[in-house]
């Protein structure tokens, strides 16, 4: 179906007063034979992925659908196809791909099911800076994230509530702080709440305040968040993982903008809500696990942050940037870039920072092997001493689900560059070692952005 919504015009001008126009086009994936036919998905976004997955943009119930199927992402080229490691394949015209350019007219099969994909002829135009750009503590040259600047940049200057969405590691928390920065509520507090980590028997004092729900005298008194956020921006960082008990508590505050008071009257809050998660929240609210009338409130705006391998132009200054930060001496090779640009990056860019948080702690033992921080173990040259280095002390004061995917992402690439090295390089060997079967083993190795050529080659890259 094409849109005939009228195209758009967001005008952002630079500093120095330049800028360019993108056009921008909407491009749907629709189900045209299976399980869930004429179930469609229609984005802006640069990637979507389509899989059994209730991450995914496009959620298939079809049981012969892997979790994780494929990766659809738009480029100056067209709509490229890609298989992530899927047990029944990906077909185009009857022939399995594991990556391919699609035509106009093209048809997928994943399993079971048949999709169309098909790109709008209208355009919505975007006018963005040129060049390198920032916002806030975001930094990017792609055309992408120029593109999402714009759209904050516009959404800051309203005062509505905005979801963010995107993997982790993409840097939601870090575009929040960029709107409220930017916005009319800039000299207001901006706070910070985890859903992930919030109980639901503490849920209720902790955001709204007033009496505890058993009576107890202790810390009756004390603010919930939104009092604490009075003029400012208020972060519920992965709404996703709100209880659904606490979700209609929730809506009741943000539509009546009035949180109970200790004497039974209310009190009016005046906050801002941004949302961040990296679920498919459209999904969660037609399964039943997350509230649609929740979900429109929040989603009053939305921008999805795309993931780092779709972008790897942004790796330059994105590195350049995160070492100024740790203050770091490295240099950046042209072959240290080169490394950095051939990886996938699963953690995105927090996994960009930690690796270079690495390289900076392990400069004293001489290893200039980057390789080493993104996938091998540590080792202690010989009359050396090692810099402290372990889980506890490269995690201590990361939040929870940071850092807890520090450390599953830091498992994966260790155990996998491992495996690969004791197995000599061969996939059978390896498949042995691990009992994984030889599809999930190059879906892991992909996931984890370890190539066999890289692997192998990795002591020559930084020399």
């Amino acid at each position: 179906m094409i849109d005939n919504r009228p195209e758009v015009t967001q005008t952002v001008q630079s500093p120095e007063g330049r800028s360019t126009r993108i056009q921008v086009r909407d491009w749907t994936v629709e189900v045209v034979a299976g399980p869930d036919k004429g179930k469609k998905v229609t984005t802006q976004d640069a990637l979507l992925r389509v899989g059994s997955d209730v991450a995914s943009d496009l959620v298939l119930s079809d049981q012969t659908v892997s979790r994780r199927h494929i990766e659809l992402e738009r480029t100056s080229k067209g709509i490229v196809l890609r298989d992530l490691g899927s047990r029944n394949g990906t077909f185009l015209e009857g022939h399995q791909v594991m990556q391919a350019l699609l035509q106009p007219g093209d048809k997928v099969m994943v399993g079971k099911t048949k999709l169309a994909i098909k790109q709008e002829a209208r355009a919505t135009e975007v006018e963005v800076m040129g060049g390198a750009d920032a916002f806030g503590a975001l930094v990017a040259a792609s055309e992408k994230m120029r593109v999402v600047f714009a759209q904050l940049r516009g959404i800051a200057r309203e005062d509505m509530n905005l979801l963010l969405e995107g993997e982790t590691g993409t840097g939601k928390e870090l575009a929040a702080r960029a709107v409220h920065e930017h916005s009319r509520r800039r000299h207001g507090p901006f706070k910070v709440v985890d859903c992930n980590l919030i109980t639901e028997e503490k849920a209720e004092r902790e955001l709204f305040g007033g009496l505890r729900s058993n009576g107890e005298d202790e810390d009756k008194g004390a603010k919930g968040v939104f009092e604490a956020a009075q003029g400012g921006t208020l972060f519920l960082d992965e709404v996703g993982e709100l209880p659904l008990s606490l979700q209609p508590k929730l809506l009741r505050v943000l539509e009546s903008r009035e949180v109970p008071s200790l004497d039974g009257a209310t009190v009016p809050v005046d906050v801002r809500v941004i949302a961040s998660t990296h679920r498919n929240l459209e999904e969660d609210v037609r399964q039943g696990r997350f509230r649609a009338d929740l979900y429109y409130r929040l989603a009053v705006a939305r921008v999805r942050l795309p993931p780092l391998r779709t972008r790897r132009e942004d790796i330059p200054a994105l590195a350049q940037s995160l070492l100024r930060g740790l203050k770091s001496s490295f240099e950046l090779t042209p072959q240290t870039l080169a490394l950095f640009e051939g990886y996938d990056w699963p953690g995105n860019v927090r996994e960009l920072r930690n690796v270079l948080e690495r390289g900076a702690l392990m400069q004293e033992t001489g290893n200039v092997s980057w390789l080493d921080f993104m996938a091998q173990p540590e080792t202690k040259p010989e009359g050396q001493q090692q810099p402290t280095t372990s889980v506890a002390a490269l995690v201590t004061g990361m939040p929870y689900h940071e850092a807890k995917d520090r450390v599953v992402a830091d498992f994966e690439r260790l155990y996998f560059a491992e495996v690969m090295r004791v197995s000599n390089f061969d996939m059978k060997t390896a498949e042995q070692h691990t009992g994984l079967s030889m599809q999930s083993l190059y879906r892991l190795l992909k996931k984890n952005g370890l190539r066999l050529k890289d692997l192998k080659n990795a002591e020559g890259l930084d020399k």
